[in-house]
């Protein structure tokens, strides 16, 4: 085992594998997040040679834009026609982010593990650090670290899951089209581009055959102290603190919701001297209710309010926001022809044109929704407004689930 990083005069992870495409290797797979042209170019020619006697197969991620139409060009072209490329997608949240380069023939094994793409800056000039592991296959032991390496390698490589694809040029220009993939001449970066690890929508892109794949999520964690104005005790709440060991379980079906914010949401209300303030209350459309019920446990987990005849209420739910656990009531009644979310945490996090966001995480997790609010001003918008397909009559909100 070898600690390798770079910059260095030698041994950086582009000569790791320019040497070994001339070398004794019989095959090569890799599984990269992100890959441009500024690092095929320097070893494109060497892979080239090496495809033509080895099998080479190489999963690539596409998502945050970080991937190039002529990247993966050079890629194609230089596998042909023996090897494959494999496009990685997931239009749920979840980025593919890895970097393994694995080398293999009948004796033994060669493995590099670590953070640098298939870019100029991952191959040589970026600071990047790496675990280069030797693998004897005639010792049992070693062998089975390459299988359960390559069983993982298989699974993202499954075209069964509906998250990846052989690449073509077919494929490529579909890619390319929807923007999925950019062209190096209107990249975000020339470089390593955007490497982003936040839970943000992938794609919406129609047309496309990449699935929405539900993955686990990551895990709770506590808040250090309670936000300025909480009540006593929240923020510290032994019910949060015990989630931090829960483990979430992958949700099935639907597990998030989107919606654009109005001023019926956010706005202040009336600002004249006498006049009631606003009420801290979010409005769901009921159509967004009765699409998804069981994603806000309707009608089964509400009960009547006693003091208002046909209201019916679910009381004290509890959600995460920005790190802290707040408590909503949901409520909804025939006369008012709404559905609405009751706190002033919520109502306070967003503006006009904002996108609120709830995720359904495990119970065990001490809370029962996820919930951020998107703003208008982030790059994160326009990707999750992707979800947000229907639309309401009479008025500018739109919500979708996911």
């Amino acid at each position: 085992m070898e600690f390798v990083y770079q910059p260095s005069p030698s041994n950086r992870l582009g000569d790791y594998l320019k040497d070994h495409f001339s070398g004794r290797w019989t095959h090569f797979r890799a599984a990269v997040a992100f890959i441009k042209r500024s690092g095929t170019r320097h070893v494109a020619p060497a892979l080239a040679h090496f495809a033509r006697i080895g099998h080479v197969e190489i999963i690539a991620g596409i998502d945050h834009r970080g991937t190039s139409a002529e990247g993966l060009q050079d890629l194609l072209k230089a596998v042909s026609p023996k090897g494959r490329v494999i496009v990685f997608h997931n239009r749920l949240p979840f980025t593919f982010h890895p970097k393994v380069y694995l080398f293999k023939s009948p004796i033994a094994a060669d493995v590099m593990i670590g953070s640098g793409n298939l870019t100029e800056g991952g191959l040589f000039t970026n600071y990047e650090a790496a675990l280069r592991l030797f693998l004897d296959l005639t010792d049992p032991k070693q062998a089975a670290i390459l299988h359960s390496m390559e069983r993982v390698l298989d699974t993202w490589a499954d075209f069964s899951t509906g998250t990846a694809f052989a690449l073509d040029d077919a494929l490529l220009s579909q890619l390319t089209a929807t923007g999925l993939v950019p062209s190096e001449a209107v990249a975000i970066s020339e470089t390593e581009g955007p490497d982003q690890d936040d839970d943000r929508l992938q794609s919406g892109h129609p047309g496309l055959p990449f699935a929405a794949r539900v993955e686990p999520r990551a895990p709770p964690f506590p808040s250090s102290a309670a936000a300025p104005g909480a009540p006593p005790g929240e923020g510290t709440d032994p019910a949060a603190m015990a989630s931090v060991a829960a483990p979430q379980s992958p949700a099935l079906g639907v597990t998030g919701f989107v919606m654009t914010l109005q001023q019926t949401d956010v706005g202040v209300g009336q600002t004249t001297a006498g006049t009631s303030r606003r009420s801290p209350e979010i409005f769901i459309p009921l159509a967004a209710r009765d699409a998804e019920p069981e994603f806000w446990n309707w009608p089964g987990g509400f009960a009547p309010d006693p003091r208002r005849p046909y209201k019916l209420d679910r009381q004290g739910v509890r959600v995460r926001l920005g790190g802290e656990i707040v408590s909503v009531n949901m409520m909804t009644w025939p006369v008012k022809h709404d559905f609405r979310l009751r706190s002033e945490a919520l109502r306070s996090a967003g503006g006009v044109g904002d996108i609120l966001r709830m995720e359904k995480v495990d119970p065990a997790a001490g809370h029962e929704y996820e919930v951020e609010v998107i703003s208008l001003e982030t790059n994160r918008h326009a990707e999750y407004l992707a979800l947000c397909r229907h639309s309401v009559r009479n008025s500018e909100k739109k919500y979708g689930y996911y």
